[in-house]
């Protein structure tokens, strides 16, 4: 796949290849191809591949033909849209050296999020991938605090599935155990041919419990090669800490590529698009027809020029001129194709979840389900990856006591659903408001639909609702008790300025009396029905 030209076959090397990765890598290599628009190796390089050289084309117009073609992004958009669905998540009871490098995981600049992502990009295109962690090389410090006081932490690295090309698994009691890997990376070293130059080695780490060895392949002969151990590094982690996340299976370096089908489709899509676009950019000018055509001295008609300001000049019998063009029927029926690759396309993409070229909604339904399971099984395997991942990383830092049996990721189980309409936020409002669901079915229903976010607690939002209908019931009795003092104060001074005898004041003064104290009665009353309310309150909770 990178044109390294090492022995796969040979158990004796260190560059054997397990069978089961050597049967995948036409399909990596594709799904890399589609991934990176066909320009993996520079502009257009890989068009080659999937666009043939047709027998006696000349060899400048098969390349024009290539650099016309162009390839759709759909296999690429539809694989990023699986892994936004997966971006959502919140770290739980993470060790703190973790906590703390949330901004750069990788020691590349990534955070836990963009790196997570690209890991679940990797995943749904090559149908898995590796997660391995390693810890910053020693600084020299005296001890382990004077390190950890530096910083130092361990890292996250990603490792493509075509690059761990050999593996040695056991199983004891069902549980599986990694005893071996062997790790391909490409290095870039200097020529010894050229002063100035660089040229791509690779190098093959081998990981064991407590220990990692480096090698490199040198030729012994034409065509013989041997392994050389270039250096030995002891490590105290007593596993290998490598750890497999499938898209389809969650035992090691196991599974297909769950968007194969839809890498064929783009190539198929590719070819018969460009094959139309060489029908039309052939077909598009109609060909000038001239009959009768005067001949010169040289034995042949004159050149035909066409343009604005020209004519032809025929013989008076038997002559015509006209233009002839195709049918169209075949470029019809070429579009037509594209089209149908096109809806294919759709049903294996994410464009039908939320109603593109879906007819029914049992359709849709049906469709939809065969989604959520795909991305069910991603979940599961994503937590369980990154569960292990957090204890290695753990483990490397001196920080166990720090994990828990809740430590790992929380994902939103609904990633999938289709976003709450407003007539369905209207419905839930109604049936609320006619006391047919409960406040908290409605935040939920609300918080799965897409309209809160998926991050709000919705225990904590309830409790901030509670409170906030008490401090409005304090505000209203406390109101009412002001309201209280100033009736109250208003009808004593009424009083005392009516005269004590029966029928002397006036009878505006005495119908003035009797408002006031008529509303202070209903104040005070007010005011007994909220202290009760509130007593109440204060009791059931």
């Amino acid at each position: 796949m990178h044109g390294i030209p090492h022995p796969v076959n040979d158990p004796t090397l260190v560059s054997y290849h397990r069978k089961e990765l050597l049967r995948l890598l036409p399909q990596l290599e594709q799904a890399y191809d589609c991934w990176t628009l066909l320009n993996a190796d520079g502009l257009g390089k890989a068009k080659e591949k999937y666009l043939h050289r047709e027998p006696a084309e000349p060899a400048q117009a098969y390349k024009a033909r290539l650099e016309r073609s162009t390839y759709t992004p759909i296999y690429r958009d539809s694989i990023r849209s699986y892994a936004g669905l997966l971006s959502r998540f919140q770290l739980i009871e993470a060790p703190e050296s973790l906590q703390k490098a949330q901004g750069n995981v990788d020691l590349q600049g990534s955070s836990i999020q963009s790196f997570l992502t690209q890991v679940d990009e990797l995943a749904l295109r090559d149908g898995g991938t590796y997660v391995m962690v390693d810890m910053m090389p020693e600084n020299g410090n005296d001890n382990f605090f004077d390190q950890m006081r530096d910083e130092r932490h361990p890292y996250l690295i990603n490792i493509r599935r075509c690059d761990v090309i050999n593996w040695q698994v056991s199983y004891e009691r069902g549980v599986e155990t990694v005893s071996q890997v062997t790790v391909r990376q490409l290095r870039s070293v200097p020529d010894p041919e050229a002063a100035f130059g660089s040229k791509v080695e690779p190098i093959y780490y081998v990981l064991t419990p407590g220990k990692v060895d480096m090698y490199r392949l040198v030729k012994s002969g034409p065509s013989r090669w041997e392994n050389q151990l270039v250096d030995s590094i002891s490590t105290t982690m007593p596993v290998v800490p490598i750890v497999w996340y499938g898209a389809t299976s969650s035992r090691f370096a196991q599974g297909d590529l769950p968007m194969d089908g839809l890498a064929d489709l783009s190539i198929q899509h590719y070819q018969m698009r460009s094959d139309l676009q060489e029908l039309l950019h052939k077909c598009a000018m109609p060909v000038p027809v001239r009959k009768g055509a005067p001949i010169g001295p040289d034995g042949r008609p004159p050149a035909l020029v066409l343009g604005p300001n020209t004519a032809v000049d025929l013989p008076a019998e038997g002559g015509e001129f006209n233009f002839a063009e195709p049918s169209g029927k075949s470029l019809e029926r070429h579009q037509d194709e594209v089209k149908h690759v096109e809806e294919l396309m759709d049903r294996s993409s994410l464009n039908f979840l939320y109603g593109a070229n879906v007819k029914t909604a049992t359709e849709a339904a049906l469709r939809a389900s065969q989604v959520s399971s795909s991305v069910a099984a991603l979940v599961r395997n994503k937590t369980a990856m990154f569960g292990t991942v957090m204890r290695l990383w753990a483990w490397y830092a001196g920080e166990q006591e720090q994990i828990t049996s809740e430590s790992g990721i929380a994902m939103n189980d609904s990633l999938i659903n289709k976003p709450m309409g407003a007539s369905e936020m209207a419905q839930l409002v109604n049936l609320y408001s006619n006391d047919l669901l409960s406040k908290r079915t409605v935040l939920d229903e609300l918080q799965r639909g897409g309209v809160l976010d998926p991050d709000l607690v919705i225990d904590d939002e309830m409790a901030r609702i509670d409170e906030d209908k008490e401090a409005e019931h304090q505000l209203q009795v406390e109101e009412a008790e002001q309201k209280l003092e100033m009736d109250l104060s208003r009808a004593k001074s009424f009083q005392e300025q009516a005269p004590t005898e029966p029928g002397q004041g006036s009878d505006k003064e005495k119908g003035d009396l009797a408002e006031a104290k008529k509303a202070a009665d209903k104040t005070q009353f007010a005011a007994k029905e909220n202290d009760k309310t509130r007593r109440s309150a204060e009791q059931a909770k």
